[in-house]
């Protein structure tokens, strides 16, 4: 079943190849390697040329790869890695080999540019990555999974924020339960007390918790290989004024954002949902982020929810739905939740 899901991805890989006149195409991301490959170690790449797709790597993986990896011809690097190429591209008479230029250090490119001469180099983005956008029915389920892990440490970290507890000894203690279960924090988890929480990425600090605090958490974990992403704000009393108006401002302008995900809707769009109705009330400018972004494979990856987005939403695509309002000084509010674009509208994940 599962090297299917992986022949599947490299037979849509080829066809983009056709689409983009390329013979060729060198993935180096570890992420995108084990995206077509299920291949979950460092140091190995693939050329997946239009027949062939051919996993280099060197001997201290070789092994594990000819037991694992299936559908690939394996190729153990005894010379440098440049060399191989070019007698891939020699043999197969390669014109023109896309590689990914975001990845690709620049060091490197130009010396496989010596080296295989007899083919053009073509700088490219977002191949594998597009497909990576959609998730498989197998995807969702993993995602799902370690939303599921999460929530469970959420709901045990929630009993602990308490007068007295630093953000840093909350932070630890994520990570801790993370750990135990078989999971790890996919990013420093985000424990931020009172005014501290007008920092959208603000670091844990000694700072202890007060009573009548509005405790901002957010937190995931990589799980199986797939992420997950939630934010959520704890109070440890009664909210003063200023922060419940912004609390509730923050909450209707998710549900906006939520209604309007659907099918074909522009993803610029959803953003702006979210956006008209926080600055209809005065707070425009107190949220710079964009609404969200997809998780998967990374806690951040591809689409962009935002106003630049040119994508629009497409069943299978999964991603955050997170409008903020920051009052340096005061605090901040975020709301963070998981969606899937389903053929009717939208599932939220994280509920």
């Amino acid at each position: 079943m599962i090297s299917k899901v992986f022949a599947k991805r490299i037979a849509l890989l080829k066809q983009r190849l056709c689409d983009v006149q390329l013979d060729a195409f060198l993935i180096a991301r570890d992420v995108n390697v084990s995206y077509v490959s299920g291949f979950d170690g460092h140091d190995a790449v693939i050329l997946v040329t239009r027949g062939k797709s051919f996993f280099i790597t060197d001997s201290r993986y070789v092994e594990h790869v000819k037991k694992t990896v299936k559908g690939f011809e394996v190729i153990l690097a005894g010379k440098t890695l440049y060399e191989v190429i070019r007698e891939i591209a020699s043999e197969h008479k390669l014109n023109r080999i896309g590689f990914e230029s975001t990845n690709l250090p620049y060091s490197v490119v130009v010396r496989l540019k010596k080296i295989v001469a007899g083919s053009v180099l073509v700088p490219t983005t977002g191949l594998v990555e597009g497909l990576r956008i959609i998730k498989d029915s197998r995807e969702i389920q993993l995602i799902k999974e370690s939303l599921r892990l999460t929530k469970s440490v959420l709901a045990r970290i929630r009993r602990l924020v308490k007068p007295g507890v630093s953000e840093e000894f909350i932070a630890r203690k994520i990570e801790m339960m993370y750990l135990g279960a078989g999971a790890k924090s996919n990013f420093s988890p985000i424990v931020a007390a009172g005014a501290n929480s007008s920092m959208p990425h603000a670091l844990p600090t000694p700072r202890k918790i007060s009573r009548n605090d509005l405790v901002m958490i957010d937190l995931g974990c990589s799980l199986a290989g797939y992420n997950s992403d939630l934010t959520r704000m704890v109070v440890t009393g009664k909210l003063n004024s200023r922060i419940a108006k912004i609390a509730d401002v923050v909450q209707t302008a998710q549900v906006s954002a939520i209604k309007a995900v659907r099918p074909g809707a522009k993803l610029a769009d959803i953003d702006a949902a979210a956006r008209t109705d926080i600055a209809g009330e005065g707070y425009g400018k107190y949220f710079g982020h964009a609404l969200g972004h997809g998780v998967g494979m990374e806690v951040h990856e591809a689409p962009s929810v935002s106003s630049l987005s040119s994508e629009t939403a497409r069943p299978g695509m999964v991603f955050t739905i997170e409008p903020a309002i920051y009052m340096p000084g005061l605090g901040g509010v975020r709301i963070e939740d998981m969606v899937l674009v389903t053929e009717k509208g939208c599932e939220v994940l994280s509920r």
